[in-house]
């Protein structure tokens, strides 16, 4: 399953690199998460191109700190329609996509365990522009996966190019 996720992790930095390099706007952030299922804070980045003018891409990866010795990691690919709220600074967006999961853990009698599971994403965000450069966003990602379902807030800041 290691071998899974690393070549998970390659395609999406991939698809990440190459739409760098066409026209559209790129930003890459940074976010604060808090993971309701592991019930602990943790730190994404993520990368993100529009295609269009209100229609992005993003690739993340979120890690959330060890809680009760667990440990939760995923990298995600999503799409994200953002809709302007208030003078071009303020937009609300869906968010929908799929996402790699890995969860490790130790059961009472200490044995360690970890699993892997594809799933999807749904949910929605705020983003407001600061400047030309910077912009906050808080938002809520739903991750649907087989036995596990988790709820994450996310409160960050991304850098445009």
């Amino acid at each position: 399953m290691k071998k899974l996720f690393a070549i998970f992790c390659v395609a999406a930095m991939a698809l990440c690199a190459s739409a760098q390099v066409n026209k559209g706007q790129a930003a890459a952030g940074v976010n604060l998460l808090y993971g309701s299922e592991i019930k602990s804070m943790g730190l994404g980045a993520r990368f993100y191109y529009a295609f269009i003018d209100q229609l992005r891409g993003q690739v993340e990866f979120d890690g959330y700190f060890k809680h009760n010795h667990t440990s939760w990691y995923d990298v995600s690919i999503n799409a994200e329609y953002l809709l302007p709220l208030k003078n071009d600074v303020l937009y609300i967006y869906p968010k929908a996509g799929m996402t790699y999961s890995m969860v490790t853990y130790k059961d009472e009698f200490g044995v360690k365990d970890e699993e892997n599971h594809v799933g999807l994403n749904l949910g929605a965000g705020l983003e407001y522009e600061i400047n030309d450069h910077f912009a906050a966003t808080f938002e809520y990602r739903h991750t649907i996966i087989r036995r596990v379902d988790q709820g994450s807030f996310a409160l960050g800041v991304n850098y445009k190019f």
